[in-house]
Parts: C-alpha cells; structure tokens; sequence
C-alpha cells in the first residue's frame, strides 16, 4: 500500500521520501503521530485483511499530503565544522547520508543518528552540528525502510562498516568506538545494530519508542552505557513506553524525564507538522535534551569528569523528573573494557 511520495532539495542534498507500508504489525509515529497498524502481506504471521480503525483511514491522508507539503531547511553550519553528503548503498537501497566533521582534530569517534518514522536526515541536522562541533563525526543517514526497523538496523550497522574502512572519511580518522542514538523510532531501530556489535560503546534513545518484544530483548542484551531521554507521556510516544526498555537494561544506564517536554523537543530542526501533531518546541527545553546527551557522550568517550558530574547531579536539577541511573562511574570507562 503506497501511502505517497514527496521530495524536497536542500542545501545539503536532496532527500526523497517513499511512504510504503510493508507487511506486519508496524509502529507508525509519522514522525510524532504513533500508532499501530496490522497490514498483511500473505506471508507472515497474521495473514488477512488489513484493518484500520476508520479515523486512521481518514486522517492518514491529511498527513501524507501535510508531510510532502513541508520544506524542512538544513541547519546553518559553522565554521568549525565541514559537511560532506554522500549517497551510500544500505541494506541494497541507495540513501544520502550527510556528515558533520570536526575540524582541528587528527581523529575522532563516530555517532550515527537515526531520525523518526516518516522524518529525514534533515530533521536532526542540528545535533549533526552540535556533536561535531564537540569533537565527534557524526553520519545521519535517510533509512532505507519506512517501517521495517529490523532492515533499518542493519542499514545503520553497514554504515559503520563503511565508516570504519575508511571509504568515505579520511579527515578526522573514525577512532575510538561509536555510539548510537535514535529518535523515537529511530531509537528503536538502533538497538538492534548496538547489541553485538563490539564497536558501538554507547546507546542513546531520545524519547524513544518500543513495539514488541525485540526492542525489549535487545535493550537485554546490551551492556554498554545507555541513556533514555525522556519527553512527556502522551500519544506520540506511545505514553512514554520507552520505560519499557530501560527497564530491561542490564548494563549501565542513565534514564530521566524532562520536564513539559514534548516529543518533537527533541528534533532540530523540527516543523509545522511536528509541532500541530505533537504541540509546540521550545528551544529551552530543546536545550535540556542537549546538555544531557553531551553529558552521555563526553563522559563514555572522553572520561570527562565535569560530564560524569552532570548525570550524577541530574536528581537535583529542577529541569528533569524520573531520574534513574545504574553504574555511572563505568561511563567514564574505569570499570568495563572496550
């Protein structure tokens, strides 16, 4: 069932979106919209017609046309950092990927990003920008699939393979490991291609979502540090269910709640049908999920003691609620090996 096509051309590239519906029992946040949805393909578990309630049926229109209506505009880049956009074969679909590279640095370790359901590459330009400019390479590519999240983690596990052979960046040297964060369900996506994978040293999921039972088992799996970065409950986020997942993490962790936020806080940059669906972005709180996750980073990479600080001391911040945390001097490396 093809749901529709748009395409818009930025500055950075140009990004093509294929809406196709595979068939499974899917999560669908359309960006922030989350819902799920039973389609059959005649060869899975299953098998029959496909029922939608019939307010989806109406309303998954509406949004089709509001997201090939919507230009998202890359971030402005600065200096300190170089961009590169290449198109890169992925699970057998070529997509753009796009790469925010540090300058003055010999070498650097590696964070792939993966956006949301029905989102691009453009909607998380600006965390590319930020964890560059911080003394990371950061690749984000476009998914390949729009649904198929097991596909998608496989894609983002070749583009570290890619990464690390070093066809594509030569300057900064990809080193020092990689982590992964996801938005929504791009987080749920990530899981997969950071369990097993001995290069992957972190995990972060920015609001994410969790659908079924492998999100669950992979979270199980993973004994690296992990942070969850929560937005508030609501139908976008499938009520906050990513407190599912942290609490099948059995390494290291960091989980907590920022305060008001909403899901599409976390994009950047983020747009009009973000904000109608999920409700309005504040660059503060923006901020927030910024502080946290560099935090995350510095302190898994770097060892940094001013960031181990920070997530030691997220209890006392007024910003946050929920905070949880397990073993966080292993974030800094003392008490696990790479």
């Amino acid at each position: 069932m093809a749901w529709g096509q748009c395409q818009t051309r930025t500055d950075l590239g140009r990004f093509v979106c294929r809406a196709t519906i595979d068939g499974q029992r899917e999560l669908c946040d359309l960006g922030c919209v989350s819902a799920l949805v039973q389609v059959s393909d005649g060869g899975r578990e299953g098998k029959g017609r496909s029922r939608l309630p019939l307010f989806a049926l109406l309303f998954a229109p509406c949004v089709v046309l509001l997201c090939c209506s919507c230009r998202t505009q890359s971030a402005a880049v600065p200096r300190p950092v170089a961009t590169l956009s290449e198109r890169i074969t992925l699970t057998g679909k070529e997509v753009p990927v796009d790469f925010y590279l540090p300058k003055g640095v010999r070498s650097a370790p590696v964070v792939v990003i993966a956006h949301g359901f029905t989102r691009s590459r453009l909607n998380m330009a600006g965390w590319g920008e930020l964890l560059a400019r911080n003394g990371f390479i950061v690749a984000i590519p476009d998914l390949p699939a729009l649904t198929k999240r097991e596909q998608n983690g496989r894609a983002i596990g070749e583009l570290l393979e890619v990464i690390d052979k070093g066809e594509v960046i030569t300057q900064p040297k990809p080193a020092g490991g990689a982590a992964l964060i996801g938005y929504s369900m791009g987080g749920l996506s990530a899981l997969p291609a950071a369990s097993g994978n001995p290069q992957v040293r972190c995990w972060i999921g920015l609001d994410p979502v969790n659908a079924g039972r492998k999100g669950a088992e992979a979270a199980a799996s993973l004994l690296i540090p992990c942070a969850v970065l929560r937005a508030e409950p609501a139908a976008w986020n499938m009520r906050g269910n990513a407190r599912q997942l942290t609490s099948r993490l059995s390494g290291p962790f960091v989980t907590l709640r920022v305060r008001d936020a909403r899901h599409s806080d976390l994009e950047d940059p983020t747009d009009a049908l973000a904000e109608m669906l999920c409700g309005k972005s504040d660059p503060r709180r923006h901020q927030i999920f910024e502080r946290y996750t560099l935090a995350t980073l510095r302190a898994v990479f770097f060892g940094d003691p001013a960031s181990l600080a920070v997530l030691r001391s997220a209890s006392a911040d007024p910003a946050v609620a929920d905070v949880a945390c397990r073993k966080l001097e292993d974030f800094s490396g003392q008490g696990w090996v790479y």
